[in-house]
């Protein structure tokens, strides 16, 4: 059974789904929301592969501004609507039907900005590599944004243009990697640094202080996630 571990819903039972949906499990969600800790306050998410939508209600619960739930199942989209009216986050969310990648498309072609985005694609599904490379290349991420990627610790995607992969910590059979944007600036001469298992993923406000890229200056977009309208529905032929 699925229940929130904190904040205004803690305890709460979330639904599972039945199939071949693959929840986050509790150790996980528990070690991923230490690390974010208080910067998850008042922040704008995005749940990739959202399944039962336990990692965006999660950070809902700590304090998140609101929450963009991402899947493509429908039995999904319906089990995260049923989470978020048990949890009372509907005023504060939304649920798209759709891929990952096209979710991503759609948003920055709205000129919106996300502050943290949490995927948990299947393991083994070549979508994990897209999510990155589209984050990365369309410059979702706010300033001080992060990208939040759960996959099997076998796997290891690496960073892309425009994101720096930070930190990895490994829990049982899962690993989850942080990257963060690049400023433009800095892109032309990174260097290849070794990524530390026990790096600390640096708060949004040292991140922002230190990038060197004028976007950083720019006042954050009010276009919140939730307030733009869904993809439009693929035409079959």
């Amino acid at each position: 059974m699925l229940r929130i571990g904190t904040g205004i819903a803690r305890g709460r039972r979330l639904k599972s789904v039945t199939g071949a949906v693959r929840p986050t499990g509790s150790r996980v969600r528990g070690s991923l929301f230490d690390i974010l800790s208080a910067r998850i306050v008042d922040e704008t998410v995005l749940d990739l592969c959202a399944g039962t939508g336990s990692l965006g209600i999660e950070a809902l619960s700590r304090g998140a501004r609101c929450c963009l739930f991402v899947d493509r199942d429908r039995r999904a989209v319906r089990t995260i609507k049923d989470n978020l009216d048990c949890c009372g986050f509907r005023e504060s969310s939304k649920v798209w039907m759709t891929d990952a990648v096209r979710s991503l498309d759609h948003i920055t072609d709205h000129s919106c900005a996300v502050d943290i985005v949490l995927a948990d694609p299947p393991y083994g599904d070549p979508v994990a590599r897209q999510i990155v490379r589209t984050v990365g290349e369309r410059n979702l991420l706010a300033p001080g944004g992060l990208l939040v990627l759960e996959h099997h610790k076998d796997d290891h995607p690496e960073s892309c243009e425009g994101l720096d992969l930070e930190r990895r910590r490994t829990i049982g059979d899962t690993t989850l990697s942080f990257f963060r944007p690049v400023p433009a600036a800095a892109q032309s001469d990174r260097s290849d640094q070794p990524v530390r298992s026990d790096q600390p993923v640096r708060s949004a406000q040292s991140v922002r202080s230190d990038q060197s890229d004028p976007a950083a200056s720019v006042n954050r977009t009010e276009v919140l996630p939730i307030d733009i309208p869904p993809p439009a529905p693929r035409t079959r032929r």
